[in-house]
């Protein structure tokens, strides 16, 4: 496949915010039962828009790509598009038989409003929808990284905690904590949550636990650290970090069963 770059005349650039737009990408597969396809730079293809808003109800002879390209207002923003991003290229064609003309997001919600305001909420909701999506994923990754780093830090609590009352350590007493943790947090110890739910033992369960649960745990090991460090014993921490889910976590995750159930 050939790619050519469609030239707009643009005013001579000035200083502004550099845009990358791999790092700004909502990624989307299907929009109105339509496969809409991305570049490598993340640009949308106009011509599976095009398919989308004829699947929604748009005419097809009237709202094609070309007639929307040939408007002053596409114009307008292809040019403001350039001369603030001068890194990148708002609009591309490639030639051959999967190819088509790939434009920024920006130029595909103004293609929507320019379609009809049903299809224009239509693509925005469906943007909103994976920005929101993506950004659960990112923030349930940075938990699980951040229960992993807790974890040293209980450990460390328990050793020193032992050893501070002259007591033998043995790997139970690890084990029992964190498990402690787990029959708050999501209601049965390790062995029992990986036989529900089918998970390997070389698997990390933390991956296979929902934003709520894992900072849940994330904030219960970080108490539990610190309360066994100031010598409460077990059963007195059991209870305080049971307040502690009550108080803090378990509306959060009772909202979040219905959401991912519904």
């Amino acid at each position: 496949m050939r790619t050519q770059h469609i030239n707009v005349n643009t005013p001579s650039i000035h200083a502004a915010p550099r845009f990358v737009i791999s790092e700004n990408v909502a990624r989307i597969s299907v929009l109105c039962g339509v496969r809409i396809k991305q570049d490598d730079e993340g640009r949308y293809c106009l011509n599976d828009l095009h398919k989308a808003a004829v699947a929604d109800g748009a005419n097809k002879r009237t709202k094609e790509p070309g007639k929307f390209m040939a408007t002053e207002s596409f114009a307008e923003m292809v040019t403001e598009l350039t001369t603030q991003n001068p890194g990148s290229l708002p609009v591309v064609t490639i030639e051959g038989r999967n190819g088509g003309t790939y434009v920024a997001r920006e130029l595909i919600y103004a293609y929507a409003m320019w379609v009809n305001a049903r299809f224009h909420l239509h693509v925005i909701r469906t943007f909103d929808s994976v920005v929101t999506g993506q950004l659960e994923a990112v923030e349930a990754r940075h938990s699980r990284e951040r229960a992993r780093l807790e974890a040293p830090a209980l450990t460390d609590a328990i050793k020193h905690g032992r050893l501070a009352a002259g007591k033998e350590i043995k790997h139970y007493h690890f084990s029992n904590e964190f498990d402690l943790i787990n029959r708050i947090a999501l209601g049965m110890p390790s062995k029992a949550y990986r036989a529900a739910h089918c998970i390997g033992p070389t698997e990390a369960i933390r991956d296979h636990l929902t934003p709520c649960e894992i900072k849940c745990i994330e904030h219960l090991q970080r108490v539990n650290a610190s309360l066994i460090d100031v010598g409460m014993d077990y059963e007195s921490r059991k209870e305080k970090l049971s307040q502690i889910y009550i108080q803090r976590h378990s509306r959060a995750l009772l909202s979040e069963i219905k959401r991912l159930e519904f």
